[in-house]
């Protein structure tokens, strides 16, 4: 990739996420404006409309012609009937003052409020209400058949040059938001307008529908959970959609009924609990101390209880919960989406931008039904197209982390394969080494030193083959677990574990070969020591680290004392960190007996030596044998029971003589031993 290109990569992430806010915010207003262009005809008459909500559910049209001062109207600047739950009929009163002779249609929207009744009059004093023509409408009564009605209710109105026509309406849902929006149209109108509509509303349809089954494939392919949750959330925006652009009241309803009800008010609870377990599962939430772990688990709880509360008859009391929920999720989880950006990761640059979005989408929907004045009909439409292109946005995200994961198993490969052929030219420079080491020594050294050596030197090709035979199977098996690890679904908690095994097992055999193959290097007749500066502190962590990927069971119990955390000691690392693992090996073995109590590593400072103590409560050395095991071969004579070949501390010792330093061993038979291995400060 050229310079030009990387540094473009590098800006877009950087901006992607407004970028992309700013962008489909654009494109959810534009997707739902439903604006048309006006025909070429006389301006239509602009009505005046009043609203009385809130009234009694008995109330009657002669109520409020008999005494129309005890029902006060109230001015609707916007034509409607504003966004709220009640289960009271309101009531909107209609004047249109006629310019001209003509037949215009008057359009309701939604269609899916339960109960429209229209009464259209000509005003006159003293009307009653057998002066009034009735007109039945709303989603559970059957569709009317006017040759107009379908995604909106249309009321046929016949208006003459200088008359007036008085309109009542009477609006009432009993499970669903109450919201009724007045428009008038010309018929060629209409039709265009709703023809705009139907479009806008096939293409998201249908790309929620592509999107679905590019989801539904990918889960084919890779088997992550995910996709299911990413299906589910978006046939549950596109059932949204379907019931807010009035597709199901004409659809799947026309014969009216509480269905339209019970499939608008469940898909709306129903996302909001597929919506929680999709947000928990894409910021993988699997630790239960996280706070967004139990905060969307609470967002589940509300969207089941509100989802149960549907089928209950219940949806009109619980709605107001869900709708306040689903803004404080959405809200927090755009705001935590932002939190967790990581530069370089574009996967959390487009998971952002598809929370944001939705929030965007959200925010304009619930502006719309708090009656901000500005805000056309079609920010309505804003939260199901935002559902739409959040979607989306995680399907490109997820795609993006299994790009991502192949190119990271791609990479574990190439990386096993450098491992096996760089442990392959260590074995042989190891080799060659240890030959010449051998040549020389045999030039010196008598017959039986020379025979010795020889069965030495087949020892240490005998562990460097066996180490380089490990080495290549082991690089394999870790790419191949770390490869398993990222095909696991986030919540398989138990195969997790058992790779987390299967990794400390590699851990500890990688460990041991290590160990034996440094022992079988320096058992040679001379030691010469790498020495290097290091903190003694530093030392100890590292070589207790090591001892305990050895034995895992054993419990060892680490002291360092001040001064000793600045104190430096000039050592060749690799061979004192044998000489404390031999140390703590034996500790550990030698206290088995004795039930395996705990053994301990103090290091202190005394005038110019660090002290390293190795203790122990296992069974001892008999006192006049502490002298002896010292030598090569030689072990005491109450550890028959015990394997071992009397060479380790023979070791010790040699090591600690080529650093210059002291060893000390003090130990009571049956109560135990204690080891300390003095360093020069250097």
């Amino acid at each position: 990739m050229s310079n030009g290109a990387d540094r473009f990569w590098t800006n877009f992430r950087h901006f992607s996420v407004p970028a992309f806010t700013v962008f489909l915010a654009v494109i959810i207003l534009a997707a739902g404006t439903g604006l048309v262009p006006a025909a070429a005809e006389p301006p239509l008459p602009d009505p005046e409309v009043s609203v009385l909500a809130g009234t009694p559910a008995d109330l009657t049209l002669q109520d409020l012609l008999e005494d129309p001062g005890k029902f006060p109207f109230v001015s609707s600047p916007k034509d409607r009937i504003s966004a709220h739950f009640s289960s009271d009929p309101a009531w909107m009163k209609v004047h249109i003052a006629a310019r001209e002779t003509a037949r215009i249609l008057m359009s309701l929207t939604p269609s899916f409020i339960d109960l429209v009744d229209v009464y259209v009059a000509d005003d006159a004093p003293g009307l009653t209400a057998d002066d009034f023509s009735h007109i039945a409408l709303g989603a559970r009564r059957p569709l009317a058949e006017n040759g107009y009605s379908g995604l909106d209710e249309v009321v046929p109105l016949e208006l003459h040059a200088g008359d007036t026509k008085v309109i009542y309406i009477r609006a009432q849902a009993s499970e669903v938001t109450l919201l009724l929006n007045l428009r008038l149209f010309r018929p060629v109108a209409h039709v265009i307008h709703n023809a705009y509509v139907s479009t806008i509303g096939g293409v998201v349809l249908g790309s929620m529908l592509l999107l679905f089954v590019a989801q539904l494939l990918l889960f084919q392919v890779n088997r992550d959970q995910l996709y299911l949750y990413l299906a589910l959330s978006t046939v549950s925006a596109a059932a949204y959609h379907l019931s807010n652009l009035g597709y199901s009241r004409l659809l799947l309803f026309p014969d009216g009924g509480p269905g339209n009800d019970i499939f608008l008010a469940f898909f709306s609870s129903f996302g909001l609990v597929v919506g929680t377990i999709t947000t928990r599962q894409v910021f993988e939430l699997r630790d239960r101390r996280h706070w967004m772990y139990w905060f969307c688990i609470a967002g589940l709880a509300v969207g089941a209880v509100c989802t149960l509360a549907v089928f209950a008859g219940l949806n009109l009391y619980f709605a107001p919960i869900r709708n306040l929920t689903v803004q404080i999720f959405v809200t927090v989880t755009a705001c935590y989406s932002l939190f967790t950006l990581k530069r370089g990761d574009s996967a959390s640059y487009i998971r952002a931008a598809a929370y944001l979005v939705l929030w965007f989408g959200l925010t304009v929907t619930l502006l719309y039904y708090w009656n901000l004045p500005w805000l056309p009909e079609a920010a309505s439409k804003g939260y199901a197209t935002a559902c739409l292109v959040e979607a989306l946005l995680l399907t490109v995200m997820l795609n993006w982390r299994l790009r991502l994961a192949y190119r990271l198993n791609t990479a574990l490969q190439a990386e096993a394969l450098a491992a096996a052929r760089g442990a392959e030219q260590r074995a042989v420079d190891l080799a060659r080494a240890r030959t010449l080491e051998l040549a020389e020594a045999k030039q010196t050294a008598e017959a039986a030193l020379a025979a010795e050596m020889e069965q030495k030197k087949r020892q240490v090709r005998f562990m460097e083959v066996i180490s380089h035979q490990y080495r290549t199977p082991l690089a394999s098996v870790r790419s191949n677990v770390d490869t398993i690890d990222l095909s696991l679904a986030p919540d398989d908690s138990a195969n997790r574990q058992r790779i987390a095994r299967i990794r400390r097992g590699i851990a500890r055999l990688v460990e041991v070969l290590e160990v034996n193959l440094e022992r079988s290097r320096i058992q040679g007749s001379a030691l010469e020591p790498q020495k290097g500066r290091i903190l003694a502190e530093t030392l100890t962590l590292d070589i207790v680290r090591r001892s305990r990927d050895l034995m895992p069971d054993a419990e060892i119990i680490v002291s360092v004392k001040p001064p000793v955390q600045q104190v430096m000691v000039e050592v060749d690392a690799h061979m004192f960190g044998l000489v404390l693992i031999n140390l703590l090996e034996n500790a550990v073995k030698y206290s088995a007996p004795t039930g395996g109590k705990p053994v301990e590593l103090v290091v202190s400072c005394r005038g110019d030596a660090v002290l390293f103590a190795v203790m122990d409560q296992g069974i001892g050395i008999p006192r006049n044998e502490i002298d002896k095991v010292l030598a090569a071969k030689v072990r005491g004579s109450n550890i028959d029971e015990i394997g071992g070949t009397g060479l380790g501390l023979s070791l010790v010792s040699r090591i600690i003589s080529a650093h210059g330093g002291r060893l000390d061993l003090e130990s009571i038979e049956g109560q135990g031993t204690t080891v300390t291995v003095s360093l020069p400060i250097k």
